[in-house]
């Protein structure tokens, strides 16, 4: 680590000038991405310098969800708010859709600075699994979460996948036994719920998303999926979105599309073992948590306790506001696993056998593995976001980090655009943003900026 008087840029082993004449700590960052390399590197002397502050600290957030059961209050309630309270105008919304002749509700929290950068895009942060809008606005112990920071700068929409929020939260155990919000004014039955699982391809995602994203907002918007929420942007790339998308790419936590070498590489080959029954939900209990997603920037870690205490505490405080439970077919798709195509469709024609809701078994079938089948190419601008302790996407070798990789493979599908790989040197990991906030707000909106910037990149 550099000494604070010696602050600079370290950018894959190249050292570019520090604070000198680069203004603002984000336009630092900024001036960093015009460089092409292979990787940028944010110290943690700048990191720790990113962001800003919120009117009130995030003190009416947190008490609107410490007045609510397990802290699952309602969105709603936030648009009574004054906007010069929050920094920012909430809105809640709920688009119900069809797919499969079945409606679906996808949820989303609309945040409009009262003070925004001039002629940013908004940016919509769509969840990984297990996960809901919940993560991206608040953290553990209700304190505030990178959506209210990046809210005070540019337009936000916080998208929850359909059946990962549920008014109220869930207090069901075990969680596999959960029933998902897919229709968010009544629960479904546990048969159709049965069913529903067993139809959730990443159709039923995307199409939810474009339809939330074209009935909410207008103009320019830029998709940043986390985790499995990742295939979302890529899948949608050559949709009805496209010219509002730009061919603009940015990932926090994102990795690339499952039919990438790079993808393939890290989630190595899988059988059917490796998944419960397509139409049972696999929980994700605290144990899932305490290793890779946990560090020692977590609101609630405790260096005297073990990882799984850590963990169990950390999905105890959330386990009423958050789902707990991925869809087994979301996790195959998601997972590369193209090769169980057969077994899959199988599954399918058997749950849906004689089944009353007119579901035609040919219709899902034909939609498995969309996230096989997202265009690489054609895209004019492209960057990820990644954290020191982001395992599965970052490594202490650069070159086998799967963010470069997958970088690297876009660079050779679209010779000439500008690509880049921002690291956030400090010891987050993949939920960096509900460990640094405030900071990771900062990166993201440089990291934007670079993106919409029209200029070319230099050497």
């Amino acid at each position: 680590m550099l000494p604070g008087p010696f602050l600079a840029f370290i950018v894959a082993g190249h050292t570019v000038a520090g604070q000198a004449g680069l203004g603002t700590e984000d336009e630092q960052v900024v001036q960093m991405l015009k460089q092409d390399r292979p990787y940028h590197r944010v110290p943690p002397e700048l990191f720790d310098e990113l962001g800003w502050a919120l009117p009130d600290g995030g003190a009416t957030v947190k008490a609107l969800a410490e007045a609510a059961p397990g802290g699952a209050f309602d969105p709603r309630k936030l648009e009574s708010v004054p906007a010069d309270k929050l920094g920012y105008r909430a809105k809640w919304h709920e688009v119900r859709y069809t797919v499969y002749g079945m409606d679906w509700d996808i949820p989303a929290l609309q945040l409009t600075p009262t003070e925004p950068i001039p002629n940013m895009p908004t940016l919509a942060i769509i969840n990984g699994g297990s996960a809901n809008w919940y993560e991206f606005f608040i953290d553990p112990l209700n304190g505030p979460g990178l959506g209210q920071f990046l809210a005070q700068r540019v337009p936000v929409l916080l998208i929850t996948i359909p059946g990962n929020y549920r008014h109220g939260g869930w207090t069901t155990k075990p969680y596999e036994k959960r029933i998902p919000g897919y229709l968010l004014d009544r629960d479904v039955s546990a048969e159709e719920a049965r069913i529903r699982h067993s139809v959730y391809t990443f159709r039923v995602v995307t199409d939810g998303v474009k339809q939330l994203v074209e009935t909410v907002t207008t103009g320019p918007v830029v998709l940043v999926g986390h985790s499995t929420g990742g295939e979302i942007q890529f899948i949608l790339k050559d949709s009805s979105l496209k010219d509002r998308l730009q061919g603009l790419s940015m990932g926090w936590g994102t990795g690339g599309p499952a039919s990438l070498t790079a993808m393939r590489a890290f989630r190595g080959e899988r059988t059917a073992d490796d998944y419960p029954a397509i139409w049972d939900l696999n929980p994700r209990p605290p144990g899932a948590y305490s290793r890779g997603y946990l560090g020692p920037l977590n609101p609630v870690w405790d260096s005297d306790k073990s990882r799984l205490e850590v963990a169990t505490r950390w999905m105890g405080l959330e386990e009423t506001r958050r789902p707990q439970f991925k869809q087994t077919l979301q996790n195959i798709e998601h997972n590369s696993a193209d090769n169980l195509r057969d077994h899959v469709a199988s599954q399918i024609r058997q749950v849906l056998k004689g089944n009353q809701l007119g579901i035609e078994a040919a219709e899902v079938i034909g939609d498995l593995f969309t996230t096989m089948r997202s265009p690489v190419r054609g895209y004019r601008k492209m960057i990820w976001t990644v954290a020191k302790l982001d395992a599965g996407h970052w490594n202490e070798k650069p070159a086998a980090a799967r963010e470069v990789r997958v970088a690297n493979e876009f660079r050779k599908a679209n010779p000439g655009i500008p690509v880049r790989v921002l690291l956030f040197d400090t010891p987050m990991t993949h939920y960096g943003h509900i460990e640094k906030p405030r900071e990771l707000a900062g990166g993201l909106v440089a990291a934007l900026k670079w993106l919409t910037q029209p200029e070319r990149s230099t050497p």
